[in-house]
């Protein structure tokens, strides 16, 4: 009886040892995510500031129609973009002091990841709009205003598609990490579950 006892506590405590250091493992990868978007978006954050400042500034001085409504749409995409940048930096913060599990983690990383490319993805959206206002601009009222908007959204969507395209990047060389934790054998709070890579 003693010894089955001891047998069991050594398991126990080999268990409750290798759940903490499978989902530390885990965890270390996620805070390097999280360091990652940090870092992007900061980047962001800059670039949306230097529209914001250029904008009104130019603003300020320009007397063109069409550089008017350039510098003021690249102000409002500065101002749309910094609330994005603060809120994702402020998340991302906020992300690397969170408990989860090996399998929520593997989700997060797997979400952030596809989240810039779908905004990649909408960023060609952004780029096509820009262009056809700038082809079509002599069809409307105001040409200068048109010309201006479609240059500052193309020029935008450009910027924008470098920044996705470089996070989403950043992110896709992780995943030999992550698949290398996938496989075999993952101890959680549910017990023991077999792992393998998806690829």
């Amino acid at each position: 009886m003693r010894l089955k006892i001891l047998i069991i506590m050594i398991l126990t405590a080999h268990l409750s040892f290798a759940q903490r250091a499978d989902v530390e493992s885990y965890r270390q990868l996620y805070v390097h995510d999280m360091n990652l978007n940090k870092t992007g978006m900061t980047i962001l954050g800059s670039w949306a500031v230097a529209n914001v400042v250029g904008g009104v500034t130019g603003l300020a001085v320009s007397t063109d129609k069409e550089a008017k409504a350039f510098l003021g749409m690249n102000a409002i995409w500065g101002a749309v973009n910094t609330g994005f940048a603060v809120m994702g930096y402020w998340g991302a913060n906020r992300e690397k002091k969170m408990q989860y599990s090996c399998d929520q983690l593997v989700e997060k990383h797997e979400f952030y990841k596809n989240l810039f490319l779908l905004n990649a993805g909408l960023d060609v959206a952004y780029i096509g709009t820009g262009l056809v206002l700038n082809s079509y601009a002599n069809d409307f009222n105001n040409p200068a205003m048109i010309h201006g908007f479609g240059k500052s959204i193309a020029m935008q969507g450009i910027a924008l598609i470098l920044f996705d395209g470089t996070m989403y990047t950043l992110h896709k060389k992780q995943d030999k990490k992550w698949y290398k934790l996938l496989q075999g054998i993952c101890v959680t709070g549910n017990g023991i579950g077999f792992r393998y890579a998806l690829n």
